[in-house]
């Protein structure tokens, strides 16, 4: 049932007021601003300023500036404003001049308290997982927020993902019309008055990432509301062009856990991700934005991107795998002959001896460093469940004949005589990020749910014929198609 939420949020957020912008460079000028704040997540904020023309001179304000000021009841203050044209000259004394903004990277806005519960509201870049639930959204004339589900999150408690909306009406256009604004975020109880909100946000910022995994979709905190002593803050992240990354949706399918499964597993996923220590953190968070980055991407970037992700775990699991290593028997032989003839050119005291023995002295080091393949054995050794996970996908290791994931990186990242086909990386691409996928759930010593199995029908049905064997199988003996 929707929830009026006409006590907590007015229908209109404009503030207009004088304030004063102090440059990096010292230069204070009066300005008159204007802010039209977002009425839900993911809107974009209005801010205009204005300089008075007595106030104009060729000594600007440099960016990044700061603004701050108040209407009476609310104080403003936006951070990092940087400017794309300041005007330096006025033909007229009493009228205002626009500053053209380029960026603004935080705004906080401070108003009297319209409520007493202690909560924070964190408002979240459009997430189309949260949009597939929301099946409540209609025309009003108030501000509506409903439940869509609740998650008990670590070292946060309690946490409610909404979804909120507002009608905004155009009825002094030529077309009188109305739009529904709407938006989602997630409330939390705050532990007590003292509360570090900024510790607050980092946490439920830490949670999401590893969350955007059962999105299917990264998710950022463009800002966030809270209750103080005696005001309410709001905090809004590049109000001027709020973050919105990208869903997955139509290359890997809607998402592969719904309903009571969606719930069980987001609880897990953030549980195990807070009791492990620092290092699987850092791969699992490395992971997740690489499977899911907030920016799109082109094929071949993104591809590599989530190739160095991989490489991450594999390292991981090279420096940790306990297995005796044993040296190949060529290795000191090549070793001997290389020293030998380092030694040879020195004696010889060339024009360029120095450096050409230099040069060939740090081949040593290359041929005592473990290679790839080396370090993947130890990656399966270490996790031996990922030989199963990655029998069904595009092997990871090629042949001269049949190209693998790293042979595909290679050559996105090296180039050559030839380039491969978009089919081949689009393709490839997916298995790889189905690969990482599993890999979170290894990681965090999670049990992978049914739908990205190995034969899975639902990993089948989202691949749309990818992940058939039929259709990938031809693509790794695809040749390279000429420049």
């Amino acid at each position: 049932m929707p929830i009026e939420c006409t006590d907590s949020r007015p229908i209109t957020m404009k503030i207009d007021f004088d304030a004063e912008l102090t440059g990096y460079n010292g230069e204070v000028r009066p300005v008159y601003c204007n802010i039209q704040l977002p009425y839900v997540a993911g809107q974009k904020s209005l801010i205009e300023l204005a300089i008075p023309s007595k106030h104009i001179s060729e000594d600007v304000p440099e960016s990044p500036c700061v603004l701050s000021g108040t209407n009476g009841y609310s104080e403003v203050c936006l951070e990092g404003v940087h400017w794309r044209c300041f005007p330096t000259s006025s033909n007229c004394e009493l009228g205002l001049n626009s500053i053209d903004l380029l960026h603004v990277d935080k705004a906080t806005i401070r108003s009297p308290l319209k409520t007493s519960a202690r909560e924070v509201r964190f408002h979240l870049s459009p997430v189309a997982y949260l949009r597939s639930k929301s099946n409540c959204i209609s025309f009003n004339n108030k501000f509506f927020s409903e439940d869509l589900f609740v998650l008990n999150l670590p070292e946060i408690g309690v946490t409610r993902f909404i979804v909120e909306w507002v009608t905004e009406y155009y009825q002094n256009t030529q077309n009188p019309g109305a739009t529904v604004q709407a938006g989602f975020g997630a409330i939390a109880n705050l532990p007590n008055e003292k509360s570090d909100i900024n510790e607050i946000v980092a946490k439920f910022k830490k949670y999401l990432t590893v969350l955007s995994i059962l999105f299917r979709q990264s998710v950022y905190v463009n800002g966030w509301t809270y209750n103080s002593e005696s005001q309410e803050i709001s905090t809004w992240i590049a109000p001027l062009d709020p973050q919105s990354p990208p869903s997955s949706r139509e290359e890997r399918g809607e998402r592969f856990v719904s309903g009571e499964d969606f719930l069980k597993y987001s609880e897990k996923l953030a549980s195990a991700y807070e009791a492990a220590d620092s290092k699987i953190q850092s791969l699992v968070r490395h992971c997740s934005l690489a499977v899911n980055p907030y920016n799109v991407l082109r094929s071949g970037d993104h591809f590599l991107l989530m190739f160095s992700a991989f490489e991450r775990v594999v390292e991981y699991a090279w420096r940790n795998d306990k297995t005796p290593r044993s040296q190949s028997v060529t290795t000191p032989i090549v070793i001997d002959h290389i020293e030998r003839l380092v030694q040879s050119i020195k004696d010889d005291g060339g024009e360029d001896s120095l450096l050409i023995s230099s040069r060939l002295a740090g081949l040593v080091g290359v041929i005592n460093s473990p290679s790839f393949r080396d370090k993947l054995e130890s990656f399966f050794r270490v996790y031996p469940s990922m030989m199963n996970y990655c029998a069904d996908l595009w092997p990871i290791s090629g042949t001269l004949k049949e190209r693998g994931i790293r042979e595909i990186r290679h050559a996105l990242a090296h180039g050559g005589g030839g380039f491969i086909s978009v089919e081949v990386v689009a393709v490839a691409k997916w298995h790889l990020e189905i690969l990482l996928e599993r890999i979170v759930f290894i990681l965090l010593n999670i049990a992978i749910p049914e739908a990205i199995l190995p034969n899975s029908q639902v990993l089948a049905w989202g691949a749309r014929g990818w992940y058939e064997r039929s259709w990938w199988v031809p693509l790794r003996s695809e040749p390279d198609q000429p420049i």
